[in-house]
C-alpha cells in the first residue's frame, strides 16, 4: 500500500509534461532491468557455445555493420523532432507527411545500400578483415550476407519506434528492443542445446532476424490504432520536407559518423593491436560500465522530446528546473561508478569466471570515460531536442583526428585495450566545457552565431 502511494505521488506530481516523463521513467526502469539482465546473461552463454575466438569474431562483425547505420544521415532523428514539434503544434497532417516521406527517403537509401553491399561483399576477403583463419570465408561471407540484410531491413521497420519517442513514449520502444532481446536469447538458449557448438550462421540468423519481425509487427498494430493518423501513404510523401528532415537530420547524421568512427573502429583497433581475444576482454569491461549509462539513459530517454515539446512552446523554467534536477541526479551516478571500480575484480569473478581475465587498469579508465559520459548526458540531450548541434557536430569532427593519433601512440604503449579506451576518453574532454557553455546560453536567451545553430 506504502509502495502504491509512493508510486502514485511518483508519477502525477508536476505538470503534464513532467508526470509523463516521470511515468516513462518508472516503466522504462522495469524493462532495462530485464534488458540488463538478459545482457549479462547473453556473455557467458555466448562464450560457452562458442570459443573466445569466434565471439571476439562476433562482436567484431558486429561493429563493422554498424557502419552502415549511418547511412539513414540521421533522418531517424531528424524526424523525432521534426514530428515532436508537429505533435506540440497538434498539427496531425504534416506530422503524417513527416512520416511518409521519412519512410519513403529510408527505403530507397537502405535499398541501394543492401544492392551495394551484396554487389561487394562475394569480392571481401572477410579472413583478413576480422584478422582470423579459425573460421572459413565461405561461412563467413554466408554469415555477413545473411546478418547485414536483416539489419539492415531493421533500420526501416524500427522507425516505429522514432514515432513513439517523438511523442514522449519511450518506454514502448523499449518494449520492443527488450521483448526481441528476449524472444531471441531464448532461442539462442535452445540453439546451444540442440544444435552442434560454434554455429556462428544460426546463432546470426536468430540474432538478426527476430527484431526485424517483431518491429513489422509493432508498426503494423500502431499504424493501424494509436498512430493511425500518422500512418504512411504513398499520397502523404512530400519531398519538399525532405529538406527540413535532411537538414537537421545531416547534423545528427555526422554525429552518428564521428561515433561510429570512435567506438565501431575500437574493436577493431583492438583485433589489429592485440587479437580477438582482447575484444572480449574489453567487452565484458565495457558492458560492466555500460550499467550504470544504460540506466541514466532510461531517466534521460524521455527528456530529449521533453526538451523539443518543452523550447517549442517557449517554457524555460520547466527546462531549467529540470535541467538542475538531472545534474544532481548525474552527481549520484557519477559516486555509483567510483563504487563500481573497486568491486569489478570480485563482479568479474562473478559474472564470466576465470575464463577472462580484465585488467584493472582497463577498469579504472572506463569509469573515468563512464563519469564524463553521465556529466556531459544532460547537456547533450538539451541540444539535441532544441536542434541546435552544429557546434557538438564540429567538435565531435575536430575529436576524430584526435582520437586516431592517440589509438596510435596509446596502442603500443599499453599491453591491452585500456590504451584504446584512453584515446577514446581524451578525445571528448573538450565536450565537457562546450556543451553545458551551449546549453546555458540557449537557456538564458544568449545563444548567438554557431551556439544557436
Amino acid at each position: 500500500m506504502i509502495l502504491k502511494e509512493l508510486l502514485s505521488k511518483f508519477t502525477l506530481k508536476g505538470d503534464s509534461r513532467g508526470s509523463k516523463a516521470k511515468r516513462q521513467i518508472l516503466y522504462s526502469f522495469l524493462l532495462q532491468g530485464l534488458s540488463v539482465l538478459i545482457g549479462l546473461l547473453y556473455i557467458p552463454l555466448l562464450l560457452d557455445y562458442l570459443t573466445q575466438e569466434k565471439y571476439g569474431i562476433w562482436l567484431t562483425l558486429t561493429s563493422i555493420l554498424g557502419w552502415f547505420s549511418f547511412f539513414d544521415i540521421g533522418l531517424g532523428n531528424g524526424l523525432r523532432n521534426k514530428l515532436a514539434e508537429a505533435i506540440a503544434l497538434d498539427d496531425v497532417e504534416l506530422g503524417q507527411k513527416y512520416v511518409s516521406t521519412t519512410y519513403a527517403l529510408l527505403i530507397g537509401i537502405f535499398g541501394a545500400v543492401l544492392v551495394l553491399f551484396h554487389g561487394c561483399n562475394f569480392f571481401l576477403n572477410w579472413n583478413s578483415i576480422l584478422n582470423t583463419k579459425g573460421i572459413a570465408n565461405e561461412e563467413l561471407y554466408v554469415l555477413t550476407s545473411i546478418v547485414f540484410t536483416f539489419f539492415i531491413l531493421r533500420f526501416i521497420v524500427q522507425l516505429i519506434s522514432v514515432i513513439y519517442l517523438a511523442d514522449q513514449l519511450p518506454s514502448i520502444t523499449k518494449l520492443m528492443t527488450t521483448s526481441g532481446n528476449l524472444l531471441s536469447f531464448i532461442l539462442v538458449i535452445i540453439l546451444t542445446k540442440f544444435a552442434a557448438k560454434g554455429n556462428l550462421i544460426l546463432l546470426g540468423t536468430i540474432i538478426s532476424v527476430i527484431p526485424v519481425i517483431l518491429f513489422v509487427i509493432v508498426s503494423l498494430f500502431s499504424f493501424g490504432g494509436r498512430y493511425k493518423a500518422f500512418r504512411p501513404t504513398i499520397s502523404k510523401i512530400d519531398f519538399k520536407l525532405s529538406s527540413e528532415l535532411m537538414n537537421l537530420g545531416a547534423k545528427f547524421f555526422f554525429l552518428q559518423i564521428t561515433a561510429i568512427i570512435i567506438f565501431s573502429t575500437s574493436n577493431i583497433f583492438i583485433t589489429q593491436f592485440y587479437g580477438p581475444e582482447e575484444v572480449v576482454v574489453y567487452n565484458i569491461a565495457y558492458k560492466y560500465f555500460q550499467v550504470p549509462i544504460m540506466v541514466f539513459s532510461i531517466v534521460m530517454t524521455p527528456i530529449w522530446s521533453a526538451v523539443t515539446d518543452a523550447y517549442t512552446k517557449s517554457d524555460f523554467t520547466w527546462l531549467k528546473n529540470t535541467l538542475r534536477q538531472l545534474n544532481l541526479l548525474a552527481l549520484v551516478f557519477a559516486l555509483g561508478v567510483v563504487a563500481m571500480i573497486f568491486i569489478s575484480d570480485w563482479v568479474y569473478e562473478l559474472w564470466v569466471g576465470d575464463q577472462v581475465k580484465v585488467p584493472f587498469s582497463l577498469s579504472v579508465v572506463l569509469a573515468i570515460y563512464t563519469i564524463m559520459y553521465l556529466v556531459m548526458a544532460p547537456y547533450s540531450h538539451y541540444i539535441n531536442g532544441t536542434g541546435k548541434i552544429k557546434l557538438t557536430m564540429t567538435l565531435a569532427f575536430a575529436g576524430i583526428p584526435i582520437y586516431l593519433i592517440l589509438v596510435f601512440v596509446f596502442g603500443d604503449l599499453f599491453s591491452n585495450s585500456t590504451g584504446i579506451v584512453l584515446a577514446i576518453t581524451l578525445s571528448s574532454l573538450i565536450g565537457l566545457v562546450i556543451q553545458p557553455m551551449q546549453t546555458y546560453k540557449i537557456l538564458n536567451k544568449k545563444a548567438t552565431g554557431i551556439w544557436d545553430k
